[in-house]
């Protein structure tokens, strides 16, 4: 689900992260989940949209972002 700009920053100021954090957050998920498939094809404006998006829904937590990068980094070794 991708917001629209008004759901975004309605989202964001409703979201118990403060701004500074989410970005925070968004950058770290952009860098985990940039080369899979379903973001990998999105232009950078709906990247950076997606990922805000998860980031204030709750998809990408830190927790996540964890799990998934220590994932994606066994598959790399093996």
């Amino acid at each position: 689900m991708v917001l629209t700009e008004t759901q975004l920053g309605l989202a964001m100021s409703a979201s118990h992260l403060g701004k500074y954090e989410v970005v925070k957050l968004a950058l770290k998920w952009i860098e985990v989940v940039k080369q899979t498939e379903d973001y990998r094809k999105l232009t950078q404006t709906e990247l950076i949209n997606k990922v805000l998006s998860d980031v204030v829904t709750n998809i990408a937590t830190y927790e996540k972002i964890e799990e998934l990068s220590k994932k994606m980094k066994k598959e790399v070794r093996e």
